[in-house]
């Protein structure tokens, strides 16, 4: 099976001021680095959804995907990734969103097969998901369809997961906190920082004894 991987980095960042979120530093790197490193372990190749100057990313050597569709939302990011991994060949689509820097080891091996979505502690995440490649078509056909009256609806992700029939994957806390937390405001960064310290602190006693 051909897997590719997507960071999802289109985002509005409305709460953060219009900081990009791709570049929050969590405390030991970037939110983005530590996304990419989880789908680079096991994705054949990775690609990030981003709007706007794409050379900001230069750095990482990607392919960067601008929405080809505007004004829907995350779907938007979805449907330019599949279209990508549909042009490449490959059978899954993993999307992980850049503001979730916790991403547990083995990620994608977890979510296979696709349909299926991320869940922890009864808290469902359905942007770390995986996305069959064929669902392409149904994606492009929902999102042409849309009037002001159903707009809301036809553009959220869950909708769209449903319609597959996308399955739940459970996880683990770790150390207490949902592993998917996004980082939406200014205490969200405040809460990741600290707990990538405390995290770091408990891996070198463990080292230690």
């Amino acid at each position: 099976m051909a897997i590719a991987g997507l960071v999802l980095a289109g985002g509005q960042a409305s709460r953060m001021a219009g900081q990009d979120k791709a570049f929050l530093d969590i405390g030991d790197k970037l939110s983005l680095d530590r996304v990419l490193v989880r789908l680079q372990q096991e994705c054949h190749a990775v690609a990030i959804s981003a709007n706007g100057d794409a050379a900001r990313f230069n750095v990482w050597k990607c392919p960067v995907l601008p929405d080809s569709v505007r004004d829907v939302g995350p779907l938007a990011g979805l449907l330019s990734g599949l279209e990508w991994a549909e042009a490449g060949g490959y059978d899954t689509l993993i999307t992980i969103p850049v503001d979730t820097p916790f991403i547990p080891d083995k990620i994608v091996a977890t979510l296979l097969p696709a349909p299926s979505y991320a869940r922890c502690a009864g808290q469902s995440h359905p942007l770390v998901a995986g996305w069959p490649v064929s669902c392409r078509p149904m994606l492009a056909a929902q999102l042409s369809h849309l009037t002001p009256e159903n707009k809301k609806y036809q553009t959220r992700v869950r909708v769209f997961a449903s319609a597959l029939g996308a399955r739940a994957v459970d996880f683990p806390l770790i150390g207490g906190m949902d592993p998917f937390m996004n980082i939406n405001t200014p205490q969200d960064l405040i809460l990741a920082q600290k707990y990538c310290v405390s995290a770091y602190h408990a891996g070198a006693v463990k080292e230690t004894k």
